[in-house]
This record gives structure tokens, sequence and C-alpha cells, in this order.
């Protein structure tokens, strides 16, 4: 295997511990792999191509795949992964098992059985025919199984779509690859959303493409995903799911099923039947936590009992996880608590003051508008600030007013109610400021539902019909409104906003 000098050209670069790379000029995932590299964390090898290289490729200039597959041996499978500036502006989906073909496929059948090769011939051949040759899904949806013959089936079907064989050199399909999410990152609709995300319409691309960790073989083998901590409190929790593959030596009934990664009563975990392998992940992502000033997910795939680092993104998060996961850091010395207050956004104390929706609650969504005055609430439907008052003080219970605009003669049914809802107005209107000022929860502006005041009826988006009195539920936070009473959360005002507040 030869290594290429890039000392002197950033455009492909071998990712070491040492080498030039850069978030602006190769993105954030290139990174991130290099300082998990610098942790000395195992992970697979990778090379990292720069945004003007992309360009290039989009433009079909660059077609010389010789220098970057002379980073890796003849025999390796690959994959190749999205890396823009900000994680957070996405990139077209990863694509897998690069480079496997009729030659490469019986050689995995000979060592890891006929059943495993074909699947992951198949997976390839599905996501080569869809994203990259842009054939109709539907073409592959009528395919069955993940066998032998599911892959004759998907092999016939990429033929009789393109009168063309499957390409079975793996510098075609890498060109292929590359040429396709280069191109999807630089089309009119990708450049759109982008703007709409807050992110520039001509943001740079940049991919990785790194040697598959295939996840199978004799020993213990897998993949999945590590967090330190819950994504919806922020208390310390380690959680997941780890998938266990077919392999030699394994027993079927154990394969391909996802496992807890900690003993839980509930299941078979990793914690229990891998204990080596679970601690040296959690190792690993504590070292994560401490190095990159952040809670992490920790991507991973285990072949042979070894594990592979594949990638570390930051955690999503709800509020109350972002304000304990700050504080948090803080506490542990690992971040100023003047970094800790400013990761905190104004909006989001805005949420943790108020009662919200919880995060798996059924939701049965009618329409939507504006989130205007964060918090949820459930009520009775109302139309008049005077049903609003009688409506409480005769029946005792909450209701919500519909209003196709507030007024400030309003303001005392506003009063009354557990939440507003108008069909006209934005942030600066007048049912806007004053549900913000009193705390009311408030969604303006939900022109996709009909508001026939006289007749004391909604039409949802879905063309249902509710009339005077029916529950709905407003969520100011998100801007939805939902059918029904929904299950709330309380406010979080726990020991975590405690702290950030001194």
């Amino acid at each position: 295997m030869q290594t290429l000098n890039t000392d002197l050209n950033t455009d492909i670069v071998l990712i070491t511990q040492s080498a030039n790379i850069t978030i602006s000029e190769h993105g954030g995932r290139a990174k991130c792999l290099q300082r998990l590299l610098r942790m000395e964390l195992p992970v697979p090898r990778t090379v990292a191509l720069s945004f003007a290289l992309i360009h290039k490729i989009a433009a079909g200039t660059f077609t010389n795949m010789g220098k970057i597959l002379d980073h890796f041996d003849s025999k390796t499978l690959l994959c190749v992964r999205p890396s823009s500036e900000n994680t957070e502006w996405g990139g077209p989906s990863a694509i897998l098992n690069v480079g496997i073909n009729d030659e490469t496929f019986k050689e995995i059948s000979i060592t890891l059985g006929d059943k495993v090769a074909a699947n992951m011939y198949l997976s390839f051949v599905r996501a080569y025919s869809i994203h990259v040759a842009r054939l109709d899904p539907e073409v592959f949806d009528s395919i069955e199984g993940n066998d032998e013959i599911a892959l004759a089936n998907a092999l016939r079907a990429f033929e009789d779509e393109t009168k063309e064989k499957f390409p079975q050199q793996k510098s075609i399909q890498l060109q292929e690859v590359l040429r396709s999410m280069a191109r999807a990152w630089e089309s009119t609709t990708a450049r759109l959303l982008r703007e709409a995300n807050g992110a520039p319409a001509d943001a740079g691309l940049g991919l990785i493409v790194q040697k598959m960790a295939l996840g199978n073989g004799k020993d213990e083998c897998g993949s999945g995903l590590l967090k330190l901590v819950d994504s919806n409190t922020g208390k310390k929790n380690i959680n997941g799911i780890y998938y266990r593959q077919d392999g030699l030596g394994i027993e079927a009934e154990r394969s391909n099923k996802p496992i807890f990664l900690t003993l839980t009563g509930d299941g078979p975990s990793l914690e229990e039947e891998a204990p080596k392998i679970f601690e040296n992940l959690r190792i690993y992502a504590d070292l994560m936590r401490k190095n990159l000033k952040e809670e992490m997910q920790l991507e991973f795939a285990v072949q042979d009992a070894e594990i592979h680092v594949l990638d570390g993104t930051k955690l999503d998060r709800r509020a109350p996880a972002a304000l304990r996961i700050a504080v948090s850091l803080a506490e542990d010395g690992i971040i100023s608590k003047e970094e800790a207050l400013m990761r905190v956004e104004p909006q989001l104390l805005g949420e943790l003051l108020h009662r919200q929706v919880k995060v798996n609650a059924r939701r049965d969504k009618i329409g939507d508008g504006i989130a205007a005055s964060p918090g949820a609430a459930s009520g009775r439907i109302v139309f008049s600030s005077e049903a609003a008052l009688a409506f409480r003080g005769a029946r005792g219970v909450g209701c919500v007013l519909v209003r196709r605009e507030t007024s400030p003669e309003d303001i005392r049914g506003m009063h009354s109610a557990n939440a507003v809802l108008t069909e006209r107005g934005g942030m600066t209107s007048h049912a806007a400021v004053i549900g913000r000022g009193i705390g009311l929860p408030c969604v303006v502006g939900a022109n996709n539902m009909h508001f026939q005041i006289h007749k004391k009826q909604l039409i949802t988006s879905d063309g249902r019909t509710l009339n005077e009195g029916d529950i709905i539920t407003v969520d100011g936070t998100n801007g939805e409104i939902l059918f029904g009473e929904t299950e709330m959360v309380e406010a979080s005002l726990d020991e975590s906003f405690q702290t950030l507040m001194r």
C-alpha cells in the first residue's frame, strides 16, 4: 500500500494526528476524526477530501480516483460520508460498502458466509441504484429478503433500468458515489434548504472516505451508538443501542437483534455479555467528553471483539438536557462558568419556565403556526373573550381562546384562558406580545386552519370540524395545535436551573 505525500496538497489528505486538516477546508466531521485520533482512539483509516476538490468533482473535472484509492488496500471496502463545515447543515446520505462486487462477494462468502455477503452486496446495490444512479426506489421495494436470490433480482433490476451491468470496478463505483454526493449538495433544492436553515447557500462540502469496519466475524461483532447522558433530561445515564450482527459462531437467534448497552433486566446487554468492550466504549466516550468539551454521541463498530470508533457527533438535546449538560461540564471543570452561561440560549430558558408537551407523548397534529409564546396547555375551545370568562367561571375548567386575531378588548379573556390560538398575526402581533408578557402559551398565524368564528367552528388542516367545547392542545414552543388533551411535563426548575441562575 502506497501512502501519498499530501504535505503540499490539502485536497486529498490521509487523516493522521499531524495532518493539515481544517474545518474551513475539510469540514467538521474530518476535523473531529483527527481529534479522536489525537486521543489515540481506534479510528479506521480515513481520507479527507476538501471542499475545493468536491466542487471539482461536481463539475466533472476530477476523475483520478487512484489518488484516493492508493491510501487503501485493494481489497478494502469503503464508506463515504459528508463533512460540511457545520454538522447541523446536514449533507447527502452516507454510502457504505463501496468496492463490493462479484469477486469480493465470493471472498466474503468464504470467510463470513453466503448470507452476510449477500446482505452486504444487496445493501450497496440498493443504495447505489437509488442515491447514485437515481433509479425509482419502487423498483427495489418489491424485492424481498436479503439472500442471494434477492441480490440476483436487484442486480437484474439495475440492468433492466439502466441497460448496463452493475459497475464492478471500485474506482468507477467511488467516482460515481463522490460525484452524486457532490452534485446533490450543490443542487438548487439543497442550496435553498441550507438558506432556510440559516446556512450560506454556497457553503462547501467535504467528504471522507473511510475503511469499512464490517462488524462481522467469528467473534463478537456488531455496531451501535453510545451516549453518556439522557438526551431529554441531561441526567447521567449510559444509553444507546447495539446491533449484534450475523457471523460465524454466533447463534442465529441472537443475530441481527438490537440489545441494550447496560444491564437493565429487560433483556441481554452488551455490559453483561461483553463487559470489556462495554467498559472500553465508556472510557472512549468519557475521553471525548473531556477533550472535546462537549457531550458527544459515539458511533462504533465491533469486529471480532475489536472496537472501531467511526464517528463522534454532538449529542442532540432538548432544553432541560442542554441546561443540565452545560452546568455539569462547568462543575466538572471541563468548561468555565462563563462558557456554560453562553451555551444556554435565552429562548431555552423560556422553554424551561413553562409546561411542555412530553417528548414521547402521542401527537394528533391538526394544524400549526408561529410559536409566539412558549409553553403548552390544553383546554376546551371558546371563540370569544366573554365565553372564556363564562366558561371558566361557570364550569371551573380550562379553555383555549380561538380568535382571528386578538385586540385590547380580549385581555380579560386571555387572562381567563389556558392558551390562545389565532388565525392571523406574527411575533409582534397583539396576541404574541400579550401572551409572552403574561406567560400564556400562544400560537399565531395558523392559516392552514379555517376559523369560522360566527359558526363557532374550527376546521383543521386535514378537514376535521371542531366545535366550541372540543378539547385541543396549543404547543406554543413548537407552534403546533394538537387534538385532545396531550400528556405534559411540568416546568423544569431543578437544581441545575438554580445553579445556572446563581
